[in-house]
């Protein structure tokens, strides 16, 4: 018996095609993985996989509590976006991440990797318009296939839909609540987002983003529009290399915004961006979301 121990190959090879339209062949469950990104990171120690991981990169957010010190031991291979040259070195069989980490800028496009028998996916939520909760259930589906833990992907998003579909329950029948995400501060105004999948998981907590009206993703908008649009709730994306702190401060030093509901009342919430990216604490995120919406539907 040989020291390479055979690869699962029952019920492969398969192929997916990747949200870039990118296809790629599947011959066996990955056994040395590259997490490209926290949230795809997380959404891989969801599923029981955190020992097949060899490196990390772009961890700007903290994961699931459940398993973000393990996830911050692996080793960190890039602190952002991974490049060709750092993939081959690690000589893995499978890159998992956002659709921005497998770029031509990186050399690291779906087809690139395959070309050197190197397996990948990207999560289908990022920079995805109109991106809504099911595109994470398929994250989790297409991971169960991968790695043939089909069962447990499936205990992952019945209990997601389990949660969204409570807390849609708790506010059902309340106003809509006007809600601003400040991403942080740009020369011209704010960047917040768009129609994505944060704004989506803001309407199943009985919210609304006030500028889900954008055909993007994410984009810089006026402080002006900020206040015409009169948030009655503002979401802070927490990271980066601007504290919280220093974020709740711009809003509320900001004398334009003086007359804005949210700030009047305090109505601010943070988030790590694992939280509204897809990953495991979608459910949880939309939970978080109604009761800081609707509080009374709580009492």
């Amino acid at each position: 018996q040989g020291a390479e121990t055979p690869a699962n190959t029952e019920g492969f090879p398969f192929t997916l095609t990747t949200k870039d339209g990118a296809e790629v062949t599947f011959t066996h469950v990955p056994e040395k993985v590259i997490a490209a990104n926290a949230n795809a990171g997380d959404q891989l120690m969801a599923l029981g996989l955190g020992d097949k991981i060899i490196a990390t990169a772009y961890t700007n957010s903290d994961i699931n509590p459940k398993w973000d010190a393990e996830y911050k031991a692996i080793p960190e291979a890039a602190e952002t976006y991974i490049s060709l040259e750092t993939v081959l070195s690690l000589e893995p069989d499978f890159v998992y991440g956002r659709s921005s980490s497998f770029t031509e800028k990186y050399n690291t496009e779906h087809d690139t990797l395959t070309k050197y028998g190197i397996m990948s996916l990207s999560s289908i939520e990022g920079y995805t318009v109109g991106a809504d909760v099911d595109v994470v259930y398929q994250d989790f589906y297409n991971l169960g296939r991968i790695f043939q833990v089909e069962d447990k992907a499936e205990e992952i998003v019945s209990g997601m839909k389990g949660k969204i579909t409570a807390a849609e329950e708790a506010v059902a029948g309340q106003e809509a609540t006007p809600v601003f995400v400040f991403d942080m501060a740009q020369e011209e105004g704010a960047y917040t987002c768009g129609n994505n999948f944060t704004s989506k998981l803001i309407e199943h907590a009985g919210g609304v983003n006030i500028f889900n009206d954008l055909d993007t993703t994410w984009a810089t908008v006026s402080w002006e529009t900020v206040v015409e649009r009169a948030p009655e709730v503002i979401v802070i994306n927490d990271y980066g290399d601007t504290s919280l702190e220093e974020k709740i401060a711009q809003l509320k030093e900001n004398p334009a915004l003086a007359t804005v509901p949210a700030i009047q009342n305090d109505r601010i919430i943070s988030v790590k961006l694992c939280e509204v990216f897809a990953s495991s604490m979608t459910g949880d995120t939309v939970e978080k979301f109604a009761r800081a919406f609707h509080p009374d539907c709580f009492a």
